[in-house]
């Protein structure tokens, strides 16, 4: 029998008492930071300095008085920088004796240290800011308390190891959202040949073919993806962009998980499949960026209709997976089995399925991200966005100190809605337009229309996972 959605802990609204405290260590660990490389209120100038810029530096200001720190183990106050302080450490002096405390080994407190002088302080917090989207603030730390066992320490060095790679190294924000697909099509119209003119070629593409593309969801509201494996020609040449098509997608269906739902549904259509499509190092990529970039994003990985011979490479990749990630995938072999998880009217005809759908690209339009160039605007929304952090962390450091007194419950929840509709406004701002935003699915506001063509669709409540009684496909076990 399935699971019930109040069976499953250890998600926004249903944490057992020692799993709301992890959430809280946790949240100590990020203040802890933050409050120790923030000497004073932050001027407009630094404000606008430290909004959108990768490169910025941690930087110190005066005050003439000291404030309260959000949150440190003494619960004392920071020390203020003057004009002849020598630059802050990139690692507190209290934090990686509070790791320790919080079970931290030799190994990870060594870990922590490094991270720490690629991407600390402000620079974190700017990270975990623009990091954060839509998504509840809550609901992002938990998933990394989940894919960690409740481990704070190895959550925390994964959390921050994900802000690096976002930021230092593939540098998501600027490259993959504000670029997107309009950038890619210029790219391919260039005259001259040229990398960047191949690169655009390639990346478009993958969007025109259909290779992948996401279309509605299934009973538990889980956006879906289908991946027509058969579509795929393996390329080293291709293989950089193809990189960037990836991120692109996972990046644009965190758009898609609407609260209560977390995660999404991968489907691996292998029709037709032979090896002249296998591609073991973009299969290995989408795996890596799920399972240390994007924990906990997957609800079920759907092998469709797998030939005889797949049973070989499945091995390949199940070497690869983490149990817990392995224990999602399920091999179906037609539509019938399928209904388990999709229901048969939005089941897409290409699978044996009743929806009279197929996947059409839409190109770019000349205008649709010219408030990109507004950065005057998008500065001013982040602004804002950083002031709403810093309502946030303050009151989250009154949880933290003082759990049992709820008074800081209604402020809390306001602060996140707040951080949540921010979002939206800053949104065309820092992010280009996408299929999803042209054909209706993802409208003003973040309103998600799996089906804009239709009305009154059913979406069911994520939370049960999907287990092997509901698929007569054998649910694989690591």
């Amino acid at each position: 029998m399935p699971m019930s959605a109040e069976s499953l802990t250890g998600y926004v609204g249903n944490l057992e008492p020692w799993q709301e405290e992890k959430l809280r260590q946790f949240w100590a660990t990020l203040i802890q930071l933050w409050d120790a490389h923030s000497s004073s209120r932050r001027t407009p100038e630094h404000t606008r300095r430290a909004s959108l810029s990768s490169n910025d530096t941690n930087t110190t200001t005066t005050a003439k008085s000291p404030r309260r720190g959000f949150f440190s183990l003494t619960r004392q106050t920071t020390t203020q920088a003057t004009d002849d302080d020598s630059p802050p450490s990139p690692v507190p002096p209290m934090f990686l004796p509070m790791l320790k405390t919080l079970g931290a080994t030799p190994s990870d407190l060594k870990a922590a240290y490094s991270l720490l002088t690629k991407i600390s302080g402000d620079r974190l917090q700017t990270a975990y800011l623009r990091a954060l989207k839509q998504e509840h603030p809550d609901a992002q730390l938990l998933r990394f308390l989940r894919a960690e066992k409740w481990n704070v320490p190895r959550a925390w060095i994964k959390f921050v190891s994900a802000l690096h790679w976002r930021t230092n190294e593939y540098r998501i924000d600027e490259e993959v959202l504000c670029k997107g697909e309009k950038y890619h099509l210029e790219r391919s119209r260039q005259e001259e040949d040229s990398v960047e003119k191949r690169d655009g070629e390639n990346f478009m593409m993958q969007l025109r073919s259909g290779k992948g593309f996401f279309h509605g969801a299934d009973r538990y509201g889980r956006p879906i993806c289908v991946i027509r494996a058969r579509a795929h020609t393996p390329s080293e040449k291709a293989l950089g962009s193809l990189r960037d098509y990836i991120v692109h997608c996972i990046e644009t269906v965190r758009f898609l998980q609407v609260a209560p739902v977390e995660t999404m549904t991968i489907l691996f259509d292998l029709t037709s499949f032979s090896l002249s499509s296998w591609d073991f190092p973009a299969v290995k990529f989408i795996i890596e960026c799920f399972q240390e970039n994007y924990p906990e994003s997957l609800g079920a990985i759907i092998f469709y209709k797998a030939p005889w011979f797949f049973s070989g490479l499945w091995k390949l990749i199940q070497a690869i997976l983490d149990p817990v990630v392995a224990a999602k995938v399920y091999f179906i072999d037609g539509p019938r089995d399928l209904e388990r998880i999709v229901p048969p009217s939005q089941i897409i005809r290409e699978l044996g399925g009743r929806e009279n759908w197929e996947y059409r690209y839409q190109e770019p339009l000349p205008c649709e991200d010219d408030r990109l160039h507004d950065t005057a605007t998008r500065d001013s929304i982040f602004a804002e966005r950083r002031a709403l952090g810093e309502e946030l962390f303050a009151v989250t450091a009154e949880w933290i100190a003082d759990p049992e007194s709820y008074g800081w419950v209604e402020p809390r929840e306001l602060a996140i809605m707040k951080m949540h509709d921010n979002y939206w406004t800053l949104d065309p701002y820092v992010r280009a337009r996408t299929l999803l935003d042209r054909t209706g699915v993802i409208k003003d506001g973040g309103i998600v229309d799996f089906y804009p063509a239709r009305t009154n669709v059913q979406v069911y409540d994520e939370k049960p996972a999907v287990v092997g009684d509901w698929v007569i496909g054998v649910p694989v076990m690591a």
